[in-house]
């Protein structure tokens, strides 16, 4: 359904459009996201998850990376949409979520470790209500430690690869599901 949508920002040739326009032909996908608490279990997020309210939406200026190399790294993540999920995959026949991460950004010349795991140690902590497209967001699901990260689009979506819906999509990370696990987010450009 996403996929389709942003294949409309593809030119005739096949190439991306121009950078970041595959994601800005999404509504909503510019705005930053204020979150209560930057970890699971602060007393804010606790009180919001509490009252079932969403996690209110909050432009943040632009700092570190230009807006163009944000742009490019989303129009790079776009690109992965509708890869196969595989944990451990590092390629087109199946992708990790970690994996995911690490080599759009390398495209973009941005060096990370493997795993969602080593991932949280690098770049400088987003405080709450701080986090702009390009953040690397992260979760616990299935283990005690970071164990899914993804990439922070905007208006509280990220494009991950994602388990549960088996290939690399866009999701909100005010759902039931992502919600409860946020664990925090690192800003690596």
């Amino acid at each position: 359904m996403m996929q389709s949508t942003l294949a409309l920002a593809v030119s005739d040739s096949g190439a991306p459009a121009s950078s970041g326009a595959a994601l800005q032909s999404v509504p909503g996908l510019d705005f930053g996201l204020g979150l209560p608490g930057a970890y699971r279990g602060s007393a804010a997020l606790e009180t919001a998850e509490a009252e079932g309210e969403a996690i209110p939406t909050t432009p943040v200026p632009m700092t570190g990376g230009t807006a163009a190399e944000i742009d490019h790294i989303s129009a790079t993540a776009a690109r992965y949409l509708g890869t196969p999920y595989r944990f451990g995959g590092e390629g087109a026949d199946g992708i990790d979520c970690s994996s995911f991460v690490q080599q759009v950004f390398h495209a973009n010349q941005i060096d990370l470790p493997r795993t969602a795991r080593e991932q949280i140690t690098v770049g400088s902590d987003v405080a709450p209500g701080e986090l702009r497209k390009g953040d690397l967001v992260f979760f616990q699901t299935y283990a005690e430690y970071p164990s899914h990260v993804g990439i922070y689009l905007g208006d509280g979506k990220m494009i991950h690869a994602s388990s549960g819906k088996g290939e690399v999509t866009i999701s909100d990370m005010n759902s039931d599901y992502y919600r409860p696990r946020y664990l925090g987010a690192k800003r690596v450009i």
